[in-house]
């Protein structure tokens, strides 16, 4: 990355070129950065239509005057009558990617400063959207005992009935049961289309004997995770059930036929057969189901075992807390951090304010009970 392109003439730096090396550095991908590529694009165009075309013209003026604008959109989005509305936490999203931006100006020295920080442009947004620890959705001891009987008892019926051939069942099984015990996120063990490097959980990455998952963490680094040992009875037999020829194929291989279908080569003939068996043949990796193709399996599982969770499902990363916060009530905040990967600890702290607000609560009436 060459960062005297940058700039347009002396002291100058094109806001097109700049944005193309700030999306260009570090570890973005994926849909974060699909998401910050698309906003500032759009925030580029808005400053061209006022003749702002470098960095340097950006002052907090400009930004207050973005910030009304995102404010405009939260006030439409309070009306069914006006198209474009946005969400509060919506708009601060879009502010905090264009500070992001202007953060790494800063660093590199093409501003002084971060207009987007100052006061007199922060003031003209919505108030930012403040949410309890306790609102988030996690699995409860119940929710999660509840599903993983019910993924069993399916499983159990479906090999029962076509034995090793109950390939989709024990697949669904085992994704809830990693899901529900190792505090792994969905993105982790599942495929993004939109990002090459996340391809899902192979069987190469999973360690019974060491009880641990090797997978690309939230940081784009490879990290190890923790793989209790509730998971290990529901992969074993779906690594039998699926008997893959290599290591590299994924763990939760997608179902979905057309996907299948479309790994196979140009020569492959889609109705010779089962095209798991037809990948099998040409010595083709099948693709892993997918972080969209998950959340849809498990609003599919929730909605046959009849589980209601406030009119909604049992999401991936609902899973993810409640084991933080089963951990964080039986071994602490120390131990939920490490479980979670989490690397500031304050993270963990916020994510289980609720808990700890209780805890306090407890003692504080101990203290005075005999007043």
């Amino acid at each position: 990355m060459d960062h005297s392109d940058s700039a347009g003439t002396p002291g100058e730096h094109s806001l097109e070129t700049t944005i193309e090396d700030f999306l260009e550095s570090g570890n973005k991908s994926g849909n974060y950065r699909d998401a910050l590529e698309r906003v500032l694009t759009q925030w580029r165009h808005r400053l061209e239509q006022r003749s702002i075309e470098t960095v340097d013209e950006i002052d907090k003026r400009t930004m207050a005057t973005y910030a009304q604008y995102l404010s405009r959109r939260v006030d439409a989005g309070t009306s069914r009558n006006v198209d474009g509305g946005i969400a509060a936490a919506t708009a601060w999203t879009y502010y905090d990617y264009v500070s992001a931006f202007l953060s790494y100006c800063v660093r590199w020295d093409y501003l002084e400063e971060n207009p987007a920080q100052k006061g007199i442009a922060l003031d003209e947004l919505p108030p930012r959207p403040t949410k309890k620890s306790g609102d988030q959705q996690f699995w409860s001891a119940a929710d999660r005992t509840a599903l993983c009987r019910y993924v069993d008892d399916r499983a159990h019926q479906a090999v029962d009935e076509r034995g090793t051939d109950a390939f989709e069942e024990l697949r669904d099984r085992a994704l809830v049961y990693v899901l529900a015990y190792s505090g792994v996120r969905g993105g982790e063990i599942l495929a993004d289309p939109r990002d090459d490097r996340r391809s899902g959980l192979r069987w190469q990455d999973v360690d019974l004997e060491n009880n641990q998952l090797k997978i690309l963490g939230k940081n784009q680094q490879f990290e190890e995770a923790q793989l209790p040992v509730q998971c290990h009875g529901p992969l074993e037999r779906l690594e039998k059930a699926l008997d893959p020829p290599t290591p590299a194929w994924p763990v939760f291989v997608t179902s979905h036929a057309p996907s299948l279908y479309g790994a196979l080569p140009d020569e492959g003939d889609p109705s010779a057969g089962d095209p798991l068996e037809l990948c099998r043949d040409y010595g083709v990796t099948p693709p892993s189901l997918s972080t969209n193709g998950g959340r849809s399996v498990l609003k599919r599982l929730c909605e046959d075992a009849k589980l209601d969770v406030d009119g909604d499902y049992l999401k991936p990363h609902g899973a993810r807390r409640g084991v933080g916060e089963a951990v964080y009530r039986e071994r602490g905040p120390a131990a939920a951090q490490r479980t979670l990967r989490h690397a500031d600890p304050r993270t963990t702290s916020q994510m289980y304010a609720h808990i700890e607000a209780s805890e306090l609560a407890e003692d504080v009436g101990d203290v005075f009970e005999n007043e």
